[in-house]
């Protein structure tokens, strides 16, 4: 009779070790497992935690460079361009004569010769005649127009004169962008500009300003199919390496806040009109709070009341949440 007791008593010992041992496997690795199977354990990478700092709000625009100054030169009576003193290149002064023209149609037409001169001092470039880019490139004219063409004066055609070569001065250039009405409100004039040039490689953004605002919107678009305002950013060239017609991108800080609480923005959840986080609580546990935003970007909100620096909050909804 005692053999059975103690056999029966070692089984029910065993079997009780081994229930033991199954409830402490499901509570510490099956139910975890299921869980986070099912979703419903918080993952750590989905927690952030409420920090204090600044936050930036910033308008980005592009635009194609070009040169503070870009004078057209033309000559004033139309005649046949007959001496060119400068090439394409070349660094000219104010007043400098850059070429002759005798005036009329053919040599046989017997007008003196007249100068013309730099209306500005700048660098050489070749003009830029459309009617290029839809030719093939061995039929492109690359150069200044040759002796002996025909240059339309400013005197017979005041609407369209024949460029002769146009002037430039690159040590300021400028960027000028279509801004959309419902941004150009938070732009001024002299506001600081990152002006970030992909055709520089790898490169800090330069440092600009906003110099110009138009007061009237314009026709904007390749088709002119939208209407916007021309905001112009210009930048100290300072010896880089940056060419006409190379595209730009300008970002403006136009909001800021300092010493402010903030969340990202993927942890913010809106309903109704209100705004909510998901204050985790630990052990898998949350709890939905309605906070009061301020300034918001891309990355990040500000947070004016309902949340405390070093809070912890989810950037995913918590499992059975239906939003």
């Amino acid at each position: 009779m005692k053999k059975t007791y103690k056999k029966y008593l070692k089984k029910a010992f065993f079997l009780l070790l081994a229930l033991l041992f199954v409830a402490a496997a499901w509570f510490y690795w099956g139910k975890p497992l299921l869980a986070k199977l099912r979703g419903e354990m918080i993952a750590e990478e989905d927690i952030a935690t409420v920090e204090k700092g600044t936050i930036e709000k910033t308008f980005v625009a592009s635009g194609t460079i070009t040169a503070k100054q870009d004078i057209k030169v033309t000559a004033k009576p139309s005649g046949i361009l007959q001496a060119l003193y400068v090439k394409e290149g070349d660094l000219v002064k104010k007043g400098q004569k850059v070429a002759l023209i005798k005036p009329g149609r053919n040599e046989f037409e017997d007008y003196k010769p007249l100068p013309i001169y730099a209306p500005a001092s700048g660098t050489v470039v070749k003009c830029l005649n459309p009617d290029d880019y839809e030719k093939d490139f061995s039929d492109r004219d690359l150069s200044l127009p040759r002796l002996g063409t025909f240059l339309l004066g400013s005197y017979d055609d005041t609407e369209n004169p024949t460029c002769l070569l146009r002037l430039v001065n690159m040590d300021t250039i400028v960027i000028p962008m279509y801004v959309a009405e419902m941004q150009i409100m938070k732009l001024k004039e002299g506001m600081e500009a990152d002006i970030s040039i992909s055709a520089l490689g790898e490169h800090e953004p330069l440092k600009g300003k906003v110099t110009y605002i138009s007061s009237q919107m314009e026709k904007s678009g390749r088709w002119g199919d939208s209407s916007s305002f021309l905001v112009l950013a210009e930048l100290p060239r300072n010896g880089e390496n940056i060419l006409l017609g190379v595209n730009a991108s300008v970002s403006v800080v136009i909001e800021k806040k300092e010493d402010t609480l903030y969340i990202p923005a993927n942890a913010l959840f809106e309903k109704e009109g209100k705004s909510y986080v998901f204050k985790y609580l630990g052990n898998n546990k949350t709890e939905r709070t309605e906070i009061t935003t301020g300034l918001t970007n891309e990355q990040q909100v500000e947070v004016i009341s309902g949340l405390q620096e070093n809070d912890r909050v989810l950037t995913e909804l918590p499992y059975g949440e239906s939003w």
